[in-house]
């Protein structure tokens, strides 16, 4: 975890410091610690923190030496700082230069939850020094052990007022957390966004990046030539709806230096251009429609921390999360109708849970529901949606997936639908609505198959015993079709073979007595449900 403003308090320096108000904001992280003398809040605009753009994070330091009597520019910088992203005030030299602190401050350091924090009152022999190496020390030693940069900061951005939620500021967060510089550039390599470490360099990278005309290879570094003991490396950014991004990391040589040639390594690199990916289809335009891809994406891809820390962002209660329906058509439209419908889609999902999330991926739509008021409502909602959705292509299925108790239930779901769905229409062929379980067994069939021809005999030796009646086919497609069609129902196998019940009747009386139980007897039945699926599949390999 990270550094809070109430893990700094227990550091020695700060011990016996004192909490005066926005105790709310204690759990707020901490990057950095300054120190900060300003007479004037316009400074702080002007020139610390300019409109829009995020400095913050840091603990702040100061003994209002030069507004000692002045209260309203006392507030005045405590509402800047709070607007920009910091973390906190510690005040110094209270009792000593510092008459009281007013209540006007406490005050509004309570309405913005801006932590402040008075070292001992009266005390002549303190020196800012202590506080700040205590602080950095603990910093550094937290990274040390915290190797999860997506996290850290997802969290960092997702508790900043809103204004200052953007893709600027996660680059700067990163610039500042790894000491590297950053550039985001669309593909025609139009710079988006340049945060520098250490910002006096903005200036070189953008002027050196308008003019340079040999870029790295996508995932490679080669020796910056505008930066001087620089590295550059490129890494091309896939984001939403198909947008490609062109993300630039400069690092260069430094008291510790990244690996023998100061780069990053593989496994740093993977999480800074995750979290600037993420950062794009969050806080970028359109951040509210990627924002849930970026969500169905983490969920599908068994990422349980990421996908936490995006539902906190956009109150989605995940835990409530144990259903999901996979809607995919056959044609070549199906995909681009399904994200064009997926809001009026989803209103048949809203009318049987609470929690709906709903989403394209990988050409299919995917609903990730709550537990649904009944399942009679669920079913329901499910027969409608599968009727409109027919009207455009008439190979459209839905698959519903319950029971799912977390991410990795979710993504073998969706992993064995996307593998076996060609497979389960083969031996369900009428079918336009799967249960995930059935997909599930068909999986179980065809690695059976895959097995080979041993295990594929011991599959049907129990369908042998028919051999003996010379309507031996007959009776295999009708045994087919009532357990796989229609359900172990007499009327409706006839209806689907266009037979007379009675037909039907005799034929199963047949089979009973060859195999020595009714087809649909449990557990013998279970081996002749395997046995006429595979011989299905079979039909079609």
């Amino acid at each position: 975890m990270s550094v809070t403003v109430s893990d700094l308090l227990k550091l020695p320096s700060l011990r016996r410091a004192e909490i005066l108000g926005g105790r709310k904001g204690l759990n707020k992280i901490v990057s950095s610690i300054s120190v900060l003398e300003s007479t004037d809040p316009d400074i702080l605009v002007e020139g610390l923190f300019p409109q829009g753009e995020f400095f913050g994070s840091e603990i702040v330091i100061t003994g209002f030496m030069n507004i000692l009597e002045d209260v309203e520019c006392q507030c005045a910088n405590i509402r800047r700082m709070a607007e920009g992203g910091e973390a906190g005030l510690i005040l110094y030299y209270v009792g000593v230069y510092l008459p009281y602190v007013d209540k006007r401050l406490i005050e509004l350091a309570d309405e913005l939850n801006f932590v402040l924090i008075c070292m001992p009152k009266g005390e002549k022999n303190l020196r800012y020094s202590e506080v700040i190496s205590d602080v950095m020390d603990c910093i550094y030693r937290d990274r040390a052990r915290n190797d999860s940069i997506v996290s850290e900061i997802l969290e960092r951005v997702s508790v900043l007022p809103p204004q200052l939620r953007s893709v600027n500021t996660v680059l700067q967060m990163v610039s500042d957390r790894m000491t590297v510089s950053l550039v985001l550039c669309d593909s025609s390599m139009r710079i988006l966004n340049l945060v520098a470490w250490p910002r006096s360099l903005e200036s070189i990278l953008k002027n050196g990046m308008r003019e340079c005309r040999m870029f790295p290879a996508d995932g490679e570094f080669q020796k910056c030539p505008f930066l001087e003991e620089g590295y550059v490396g490129r890494f091309t950014l896939q984001l939403g709806h198909g947008k490609v991004e062109e993300l630039f990391l400069f690092c260069q040589k430094t008291a510790s230096g990244w690996a023998e040639e100061y780069i990053l390594p593989p496994a740093v690199i993977e999480q800074i251009t995750d979290v600037v990916r993420l950062g794009v289809n969050i806080w970028g335009e359109q951040h509210c429609e990627v924002a849930v891809h970026e969500l169905v994406r983490s969920i599908i891809q068994d990422e349980p921390m990421k996908m936490r820390r995006l539902a906190d962002i956009f109150r989605i209660d995940v835990e409530a999360i144990h259903e999901m329906w996979i809607v995919h058509g056959t044609n070549v439209r199906a995909g681009q109708y399904l994200k064009e419908e997926t809001g009026f889609l989803r209103d048949f999902a809203e009318n049987c849970a609470d929690t709906v999330v709903a989403d394209s991926y990988e050409g299919s739509l995917l609903f990730f529901l709550s537990d649904p008021y009944s399942q009679k409502e669920a079913q329901e909602q499910i027969s409608s949606m599968i009727r409109q959705i027919q009207t455009t292509d008439g190979g459209m299925t839905l698959t519903r997936c319950n029971n799912l108790r977390n991410t990795g239930d979710v993504r073998a779901a969706y992993l064995c639908h996307r593998d076996y769905l060609a497979d389960s229409r083969r031996v369900f062929p009428g079918r336009s609505c799967f249960q995930i379980g059935e997909l599930q067994f068909v999986r179980k069939c065809r690695e059976l198959i895959e097995g080979g021809e041993n295990e594929i005999q011991r599959a049907l030796r129990c369908l042998e015993c028919l051999k003996s009646d010379r309507e031996e086919h007959i009776l295999l497609d009708t045994l087919s079709v009532y357990l796989l069609d229609a359900e172990a129902s007499v009327t409706k196998t006839a209806e689907l073979l266009y037979l007379h019940r009675n037909t039907i009747k005799y034929r199963i009386h047949r089979l009973t007595e060859l195999l020595g139980y009714r087809p649909d007897k449990m557990p013998e039945g279970i081996r002749l449900y395997q046995a006429v699926v595979v011989r299905r599949l079979l039909t079609y390999s």
